[in-house]
């Protein structure tokens, strides 16, 4: 490394070039891992893009959320644990992700996996990002896991249960709860093994989780 940089070589130096080998170890891993369909991807701006999202991921997650890449660039799946003090406290909710080629000026397609009552979320588990194209995956997913906290019910996809939030309270949470407790589990079948994910945050039943 020193006859690359060409000069005596500093702990910084070090600590960036040990950050950049880990970041793409992680990546090619993957890559091995999924039969090289990430490889024969064309270096356009938007792989680019997403291979900096990626990159993201791995240094600035927020607790309660990862992503993993599924197939290719563009297909991504996410978990998220519903936050503390909601009606969604626990609960386990899986995501898909499906990027285009434009990425990131046309916005991706989310959709839940886990069947969520939630306002700004539809029954076919859809929801609604249009605002959020210029976003990173990670921010992307920062405000959609913020809604579990703070629904939009003027901005809904489910109006019958936006109606609910704002008329019926109670009754809504009631809900919620019902709906997590049935639906959010760690048993769901996924793409991605997420066990160690869930037994770091210690959530039950976690062997599962199947491919």
């Amino acid at each position: 490394m020193e006859l690359i940089f060409r000069r005596p070589m500093n702990p910084k130096d070090l600590g960036r070039c040990s950050l950049v080998c880990t970041t793409w170890r992680l990546l090619i891993a993957d890559i091995w891992g999924k039969n090289f369909s990430l490889l024969r991807t064309a270096n356009t701006s938007a792989t680019r893009r997403i291979v900096r999202d990626y990159k993201i991921f791995q240094t600035e997650t927020f607790k309660g959320c990862k992503a993993e890449l599924v197939d290719s660039l563009f297909h991504w799946e996410a978990i998220m644990i519903g936050p503390k003090d909601t009606p969604y406290a626990d609960g386990v909710f899986l995501l898909k992700i499906y990027l285009s080629q434009d990425h990131p000026f046309e916005p991706p397609v989310v959709r839940f996996l886990t069947k969520v009552y939630h306002p700004n979320i539809g029954r076919d588990g859809s929801v609604c990002v249009e605002k959020c194209s210029s976003l990173t995956i990670f921010q992307l997913l920062l405000v959609i896991y913020a809604r579990f906290s703070n629904p939009e019910p003027d901005e809904p996809i489910d109006c019958e249960i936006a109606l609910m939030y704002k008329t019926q309270r109670i009754q809504y949470n009631e809900n919620a709860r019902d709906w997590t407790k049935k639906y959010a589990t760690a048993s769901q079948k996924s793409a991605i093994d997420w066990s160690r994910f869930l037994n770091n945050i210690k959530i039950l039943e976690p062997t599962e989780l199947v491919d």
